[in-house]
């Protein structure tokens, strides 16, 4: 009796799991990219691995009948929601996705309600409340608190491990909790007090200025047409006046880490100032710029503070993870970026946080822009051949060409300069290693290169002069915070001059 009571119990848990991740989070890997048996095995691996991770927690709930009765509904309810906009619109759950909602009005709130968003949550809320009247009415758990300790142990155990944690937090009904966490943690580091830079700052005449920075993702200088490379990957800006910069080294091999460095005045002696200290955006602010951040990719604690530094803050594809694959473009960024150039403050400093060549590439280039060929046919890496490979990431350097020449032509007739400074490079295969966040020797080389417009060059020739001296020097990523500066004319006693292009 002892052991059909328990078994009964264990199926109850296990039947409880299966719904929602067959009916939910089974939504997270509909478009996930695979090529073969092998690739669809290994997603169905990771979907069974977020599965123990799920029946661990329903484990956890359903030891108190009460609980499971409050929470279970709860979370079919919500997932329901989420798996209905995954499926239909390609959304999942993000921090930026959250803010629209609480910032939202009613009236667009009725309008994402459907017939068939109805109807899928009184299925997914009916079962989930005949799974709780079965808990109910047949269920006795015996032994709670070995019960209670088996269950906490799994679920500790499963939580703690890196690479079951990342990927599971992103995943419908754990983002749930996750980037609920998430945005709560961002908002409280948006509130911190850091420290103003405000020492002895001399602004410039710049009175029509327009200071524009693009931030990019995962462009290695090696891989740009008009720095040498054998093919073609840059066919607009080989034609411009471009001052490339090859002999830049990245201390950080990540995004989290490598955006608050380059944003502030931390160095290899000093890197905790990118924590501490403002970015060099409150500068531009005290010098009368008006400051604009678009980004085109997710925010992060690190770094969510200068985002909101600016006066303004645009998400241009607010809808978008890392795990989610669909089309995810970088010229989603430039309606916002044409009204701000025209708005009517005469001095600006703009900054394009762009999605570049991150993995996964296939997301980050339109189809009409698939030059190489094969390109990668699988999101699993050792699914892909190395040709595959270089081929998809070369496409995405093509189409980061055309980006940046759009943004070029909207500026070309002002006084104006364009700084692009990748958070970090790529491995590609050197090794054996690919992607970023390791050691590899090419995801320490970011690409970088400088535009001026002819008014701009005309204002400040001593400036291009100095670039062109610069561009074989050998700097780190230390050098952005004062360069930028003086490319807007502003000089305090906390810049380095040393460190700065333009001198």
């Amino acid at each position: 009796m002892f052991r059909q009571e328990n078994l009964n119990y264990y199926l109850f848990i296990t039947l409880a799991t299966l719904f929602i991740g067959i009916g939910f989070t089974s939504a997270d890997f509909f478009t996930s990219p695979a090529n073969d048996v092998k690739d669809f095995f290994i997603l169905f691996s990771q979907w069974g691995t977020l599965m123990l991770a799920l029946w661990s927690v329903i484990y956890l709930l359903s030891i108190n009948k009460y609980l499971f009765g409050l929470f279970y509904p709860v979370i079919c309810f919500l997932s329901g929601i989420l798996m209905f906009f995954r499926y239909t619109t390609g959304t999942t759950l993000t921090t930026m996705i959250m803010d629209a909602a609480l910032d939202n009005d009613n009236q667009l709130t009725y309008e994402l309600i459907s017939l068939s968003l109805i109807v899928i949550l009184v299925v997914s809320v009916a079962i989930a409340l005949l799974f709780v009247f079965y808990r109910f009415r047949y269920i006795k758990v015996n032994y709670i608190w070995l019960n209670l300790l088996s269950a906490s142990v799994i679920f500790l155990i499963l939580f703690n491990i890196p690479r079951i944690n990342r990927p599971l937090s992103e995943r419908i009904p754990f983002n749930l909790y996750f980037i609920s966490s998430r945005y709560i943690t961002e908002k409280k580091e948006v509130l911190k007090e850091r420290e103003k830079l405000n020492s002895s700052i001399v602004c410039g005449e710049n009175s029509d200025l327009l200071v524009l920075f693009v931030l990019g993702e995962s462009l290695r200088p090696d891989h740009l047409g008009f720095n040498g490379y054998h093919r073609n990957t840059t066919p607009h800006l080989s034609k411009e006046d471009i001052i490339s910069f090859q002999n830049i080294y990245s201390e950080y091999t990540y995004t989290n880490v490598a955006v608050p460095h380059i944003m502030t005045r931390a160095d290899s002696i000093h890197p905790e100032r990118a924590y501490s200290e403002r970015s060099f955006i409150d500068i531009f602010k005290q010098c009368g710029f008006y400051t604009t951040w678009l980004a085109n990719q997710e925010s992060s604690k690190s770094y969510v503070y200068f985002m909101n530094e600016s006066d303004t803050l645009i998400y241009a594809n607010i809808n978008k993870s890392p795990y989610v694959f669909d089309k995810w473009l970088d010229e989603a960024l430039l309606p916002s970026l044409n009204y701000f150039i025209e708005k009517k403050e005469q001095k600006k400093m703009i900054i394009l946080h762009t999605i570049g060549s991150h993995w996964y590439y296939n997301s980050h280039f339109p189809d009409e822009f698939q030059k190489f060929n094969p390109t990668t046919k699988s999101r699993i890496v050792k699914s892909n051949t190395p040709e595959e490979m270089t081929n998809s990431y070369d496409n995405t350097v093509l189409y980061t060409d055309f980006f940046i020449f759009q943004v070029i032509n909207s500026i070309r007739n002002k006084n104006a300069v364009l700084i692009y400074l990748s958070d970090h490079g790529e491995a590609l295969g050197e090794n054996g290693i690919w992607l970023h966040a390791n050691d590899a020797l090419y995801t320490h080389r970011p690409a970088c290169f400088i535009w001026m417009s002819e008014i701009y060059k005309q204002n400040y020739p001593e400036k291009y002069r100095n670039l062109h001296q610069n561009k074989d020097k050998y700097y780190r990523t230390d050098f952005l915070f004062p360069s930028i500066l003086e490319a807007a004319g502003i000089e305090s006693d906390i810049i380095d001059p040393d460190l700065s292009i333009f001198r």
